[in-house]
């Protein structure tokens, strides 16, 4: 499905530059469920960036398998052709979801609201067929009874699920989770667990999820610890 190949990269901190990913590589199969452990600062949120094209690496190369034309996308080094920038933009919007540990949610709209953000990125309303699959996903999370609530009078668990519900909006063939689990107690946590759990299940999602969680790991396909900016 992807591909990372020797992908390296560095942070100017003062006057030195410090390296976060140092040659790394990783194979990505569709329908996969992989947890990358590792210690704060050891560069996971940053790898997940540069999967999600948020960041380009300063070397090596991204590339991903795209299913329309079967032709693949080299994500990296920088494509520098206007319309190379508009295909990546248009594969981040549609193929790719992510979860925040922060969850990201804006605090002035409705659960219904925030989910279907995403589907607005090109149009001013969003579809039938978007907002019945709105609802399908609140229903698959548990939280249809929310829909016309404020994020802000939700709990942490109930932000995830929304948050979660919005990622897989646009049916992402790669979803990036950053510590889904890092604000949450531990019988919260467990059922996040499950759902993603049900998520590449029964979605046939493909996961990459960044983890402190012993439980969340555990529930993953592969694991991989990122460690002096290599995966092992």
């Amino acid at each position: 499905m992807l591909c990372l190949k020797n992908i390296t990269k560095r942070f100017a901190d003062g006057q030195r530059s410090l390296t976060v990913l140092d040659h790394l590589s990783l194979q990505v199969e569709e329908g996969e469920y992989i947890a990358i452990t590792g210690e704060s600062g050891a560069g996971k949120t940053t790898l997940l960036n540069i999967l999600g094209t948020l960041l380009t690496a300063d070397e090596g190369e991204y590339v991903w398998s795209v299913k329309d034309n079967g032709q693949p996308l080299a994500l990296s080094p920088q494509p520098s052709a206007p319309n190379m920038v508009d295909r990546i933009c248009q594969l981040r919007n549609q193929e790719i979801g992510f979860v925040y540990q922060d969850h990201r949610l804006l605090p002035q709209f409705t659960v219904w609201q925030n989910i279907l953000l995403p589907t607005l990125a090109t149009k001013s309303a969003s579809t039938e067929e978007e907002q019945r699959r709105a609802l399908e996903l609140m229903e698959f999370v548990g939280i249809t009874p929310l829909k016309d609530s404020p994020v802000t009078h939700l709990s942490g668990g109930e932000q995830t699920r929304v948050a979660i519900c919005r990622a897989l909006i646009n049916q992402p063939s790669l979803l990036l989770a950053d510590e889904p689990t890092g604000q949450l107690d531990a019988a919260n946590a467990q059922m996040i667990a499950t759902l993603f759990q049900q998520v590449n299940a029964q979605l046939h999602t493909t996961i990459i999820m960044a983890t402190h969680s012993a439980e969340m790991a555990k529930v993953a396909q592969k694991t991989y610890t990122l460690k002096e900016g290599k995966l092992k």
